[in-house]
């Protein structure tokens, strides 16, 4: 097994060598031994986050390779971090939630055949979630109301970090027919519909800035983004469907994460 780490970095240049150099020294052995690269996209920044990118290249040239596009898109990103991956399997993280946890978590499920889609959801039974009580109720409305009722998926998350077999992460990046944030939830929803074993892993969360988007700006683009992510998914047979797995609350898997 080979690692390959997509972070992407749009106006990060306060925190974004701090956190990745952090990061890197502190991985656990079972990382060390699999990471192949970190690649981080820079994504539209109007700060000096790609200078920052270019320092960290500098000080990690053998682990860290920046990609930059000129358009501040967070699926874009994402995206050409999955495609320019080198590693048999890849982990999405971001620039201040790089969760080694989560990796390490992830690695075991790859090595046991488990799964080949894994969500780090913040609605699982096991995650601690001290974001604000407005954008825990926003994620919880978002994944009840948008992504159970009017969908049928039935995972609670489908934002925030993931890893994913490469060639499962390429291919869904040549089906998927979005862009921007919504791309995070349609590879996921895109994994479920053609019958991809997808797992959950429990996360502990703590928002450490505001986000850019207030809920009153969002709502209008979800209502859009259900439309969009119903076309997407019309395109294949809903019976190949099946519901991501849950780790139990006793396996050693829920200590790992912990």
């Amino acid at each position: 097994m080979q690692l390959s780490v997509v972070v992407p970095a749009h106006n990060e240049a306060v925190h974004l060598e701090t956190h990745m150099a952090a990061f890197v020294e502190t991985l656990p052995p079972d990382v060390t031994e699999v990471l192949r690269e970190i690649i981080i996209v820079e994504n539209g920044s109007t700060d000096g986050t790609l200078g920052a990118c270019h320092r960290l290249h500098e000080r990690f040239p053998l682990l860290i390779r920046v990609h930059t596009i000129p358009r501040g898109s967070y699926g874009e990103a994402i995206k050409r971090g999955m495609l320019e991956s080198r590693g048999t399997h890849i982990s999405i993280l971001e620039c201040d939630f790089l969760d080694s946890r989560f990796v390490s978590a992830s690695l075991a499920l790859f090595s046991a055949s488990r799964a080949q889609f894994i969500v780090g959801s913040k609605r699982h039974r096991e995650s601690v979630d001290r974001r604000p009580i407005k954008r825990r109720v926003l994620t919880a409305l978002y994944n009840f109301v948008f992504l159970r009722i009017m969908i049928g998926y039935s995972g609670t998350d489908t934002h925030g970090l993931k890893s994913i077999e490469t060639p499962l992460a390429k291919k869904l990046c040549g089906l998927a027919m979005t862009s921007d944030e919504i791309f995070q939830t349609e590879i996921v929803l895109l994994a479920w519909r053609l019958g991809v074993k997808i797992e959950e892993l429990p996360v502990q969360i703590l928002e450490m800035r505001n986000p850019s988007v207030t809920v009153l700006r969002r709502l209008p683009k979800v209502l859009n983004t259900v439309r969009d992510l119903r076309s997407s998914l019309a395109r294949f047979p809903a019976q190949t469907a099946q519901a991501p797995n849950l780790p139990q609350e006793s396996s050693p898997l829920s200590e790992l994460i912990r």
